[in-house]
């Protein structure tokens, strides 16, 4: 029976020496989801917490990084507008006036840097293409009068998880910076009759300049369902197409009367091109919801004219020996504010990209402390039991020489 408990102690010991030991090796109290099952739950639900945040974090890093880009791009862009609009100002002094081709080529030089910047990559992406990464989203045409979008789509947008609820809009699009996007607003008469006709119309441009009208048809098809048609003309009403294009069919939601759908897809825009013309925007209906009451349509554009070809219209122009129209200045000051606008929305974004990377690292920093109050071995103390059981077996080892070789008749 002495030896039975003798062994029974000394085994435990043993094990608590080596448990001990493996402990301060490993720095860590947990080796086997059987030494705390409460503790590697906890355990197990921090590393997730770990991971998500990181994630995140990366996320917010490489976006980061693309929004910088962008905001580069876009200064270089504006500071080229700006030194642009000073040399147009100085061309209204009269003594300015013989001096065409060097103003020329000031713009030339200015043209060539925003074309540069508009095609600018970040890792392997163009800024300003969308989604379409394939190819630079601007170029010349073939016959070098003008700039034409290259890349199939450039509306698209980007956007990055930043938390478990929420994903930011990361990109610029090459739409929304560079082109034309006409906005319809206003309001469909829910409680119109099948058959009902609204109408709306605006002045577009092509990239010479020249005027046209859109003219926009919405015809009630069903309840909260409209045929949209429309047609560009020009001064003398005569259509751009040789035949019509196709009707779009809206759908809107029954509940909240907001656009739901464009020919079934959720996209709140589309892009309307006439290439033998140079015509070329975005429609974006998103502004126009349905509800009860009489139609109100109302239309507008970001910016008439783009950039580039009001620039090459300048510059030839200029080399002509003809001055820039006010029409032309103005559509160079109006690009100029609307580059600032939109330096303004990426610095917010920047800014807010910023914030929730030090919350993140903050969070971080919480979750590890957890992770080490749960797990981490206090080493001083482990040492010191260590130290204590090694005592207590080494007593037990001289204990059993002296208990072990006796037998019944020492105790006789």
């Amino acid at each position: 029976m002495l030896t039975n408990n003798f062994i029974t102690t000394l085994t435990q010991t043993k094990s608590r020496i080596d448990k001990l030991s493996t402990q301060i090796a490993s720095q860590s109290k947990i080796q086997k989801p059987s030494d705390s099952p409460s503790g590697t739950i906890r355990l197990n639900r921090l590393y997730g917490q770990l991971s998500q945040s990181d994630s995140f974090n990366n996320n917010i890093q490489n976006g980061l990084a693309f929004v910088n880009s962008t905001i580069l791009s876009m200064e270089t862009i504006q500071n080229e507008t700006s030194q642009t609009l000073t040399k147009l100002t100085e061309l209204v002094n009269a003594t300015n006036g013989g001096d065409f081709t060097t103003y020329a080529d000031a713009v030339d030089l200015s043209l060539n840097a925003i074309l540069d910047a508009a095609n600018t990559q970040s890792d392997g992406k163009y800024i300003f293409g969308g989604t379409d990464f394939s190819t630079s989203p601007f170029g010349l045409t073939a016959d070098g009068s003008s700039v034409e979008v290259k890349a199939s789509d450039i509306s698209g947008t980007q956007e990055i998880k930043i938390s478990p609820n929420i994903s930011q809009k990361l990109n610029m699009s090459g739409t929304e910076v560079f082109g034309t996007i006409v906005k319809g607003i206003g309001s469909l008469n829910k409680d119109g009759a099948i058959g009902d006709v609204s109408s709306a119309a605006t002045k577009v441009y092509d990239a010479a300049g020249n005027q046209y009208t859109l003219n926009m048809n919405y015809t009630k098809s069903a309840e909260n369902t409209y045929s949209l048609s429309y047609d560009i003309v020009d001064g003398s009403g005569t259509s751009v197409y040789s035949s019509p294009p196709a009707a779009k069919e809206l759908v809107y939601d029954a509940d909240t009367g907001k656009l739901s759908t464009i020919d079934g897809s959720s996209a709140q825009q589309f892009s309307i091109k006439v290439p033998d013309k140079k015509i070329d925007f975005m429609l974006n209906i998103n502004g126009l919801n349905e509800k009860s009451g009489a139609s109100s349509l109302a239309m507008s554009a970001n910016q008439q004219m783009d950039i580039f070809n009001t620039l090459i219209l300048i510059r030839d122009n200029l080399r002509k020996g003809i001055p820039p129209t006010e029409a032309q200045r103005a559509t160079v000051s109006d690009f100029n504010k609307h580059m600032l606008a939109k330096l303004a929305e990426s610095g917010s974004v920047s800014n807010q990209f910023t914030d929730v990377s030090d919350q993140l690292t903050q969070q971080k920093t919480i979750l590890q402390e957890l992770v080490s109050k749960e797990q981490d071995v206090d080493i001083a103390k482990a040492i010191m039991e260590m130290q204590t059981e090694d005592n207590a077996l080494q007593m037990s080892y001289k204990l059993s020489a002296m208990i072990m070789p006796q037998s019944l008749l020492n105790y006789l």
